[in-house]
């Protein structure tokens, strides 16, 4: 009788795979542990999150079209690129400047703009449970310091495959181009590219500062991160199990960001030792790059509607 109990309650059991493109200890699979973590302590371990790092389940793309057809239960994607494709809503939080620092991020992610957001996924078929963080990008170059608009003018910069990234920069008078990342390296060292934009995790981790001279900390494009599960399967919870998902998944997406934060603050203290030129954020002239970007904010504006950008921008 024992054992027929307890093979019951082993096939009750529910477990979850999520997918992402971020190696294994990285801020998406720290937020993916605490999500499962949380998800097990509030189900009694009726339903436990079982992570694929490292695109396991195919690349960004692949991962939300499965998720969107049911064939994978969850994913953690990043804004831009594919995510930004796959929902053209999300492109807004891509535009350049629009977030002044972390906990204007917070507000909005968090408040009733962030829900809208999220809610926007219904569409697709999808639940959106919650938000994390990939990071705010930052500016490095072999040139010079840049401070203004017409520091990087010409300038050869390698972007994220992002259409509003590449009107972004071209409207400050850039030559922006894609390049897949793991060619990032070379193409800096040999003067393919001459700058390119990442968070400083991505820039200490990867070494970039060897082939850089120059980094602005222009905080210039957030990349936020969000949380995802199939609304079929979301539906077969029960309306306690659904809240416990969802209040695990945003325990998860704090810790995300909290990960990034104490690592982007570790890897300044190893940039700064590292020799690299900083320019501070109080030296980066926002009001005159928010000026250049006026065309490029004229030009969104026929896609995503003013009064929503300055929602966001107004948000305290």
């Amino acid at each position: 009788m024992c054992l027929a109990l307890a093979a019951v309650g082993a096939e009750a059991a529910e477990k979850f795979k999520i997918g992402h493109v971020l190696p294994k200890g990285s801020q998406f699979s720290e937020a993916v542990q605490v999500m499962d973590q949380e998800l097990q302590k509030r189900t009694a371990g009726r339903y436990s999150i079982e992570e694929y790092p490292a695109s396991a389940l195919g690349d960004g793309k692949a991962m939300l079209d499965g998720v969107k057809l049911g064939t994978i239960d969850m994913v953690m994607s990043s804004s831009g690129g594919a995510l930004a494709q796959f929902n053209p809503t999300l492109g807004i939080l891509d535009l350049m400047l629009l977030f002044r620092d972390e906990a204007h991020v917070d507000s909005v992610l968090d408040g009733p703009i962030g829900a809208n957001l999220l809610d926007s996924f219904k569409a697709q078929g999808i639940v959106g449970l919650a938000w994390g963080e990939n990071g705010f990008r930052q500016l490095t170059n072999s040139l010079r310091p840049v401070k203004a608009p017409a520091d990087i003018a010409g300038m050869k910069i390698r972007i994220a495959e992002s259409e509003i990234y590449k009107k972004a920069f071209e409207s400050l008078g850039s030559k922006p181009f894609t390049l897949p990342f793991a060619q990032v390296y070379p193409a800096l060292k040999n003067g393919q590219a001459e700058g390119q934009e990442n968070p400083i995790t991505t820039i200490v981790g990867s070494k970039l500062n060897e082939v850089q001279s120059h980094i602005t900390l222009s905080y210039h494009t957030y990349a936020p991160a969000v949380i995802l599960i199939n609304a079929d399967r979301f539906g077969d919870m029960t309306p306690e199990d659904q809240k416990a998902l969802q209040d695990a998944a945003k325990l998860g997406g704090k810790a995300s960001r909290v990960f990034v934060r104490a690592r982007d603050a570790k890897g300044l203290e190893a940039l700064k030792a590292s020799g690299i030129t900083i320019t501070p954020t109080a030296d980066f002239d926002r009001a005159a790059f928010e000026k250049a970007l006026a065309p490029f904010y004229a030009e969104m504006a026929k896609v995503y509607p003013m009064d929503q950008i300055m929602a966001i921008k107004n948000t305290k």
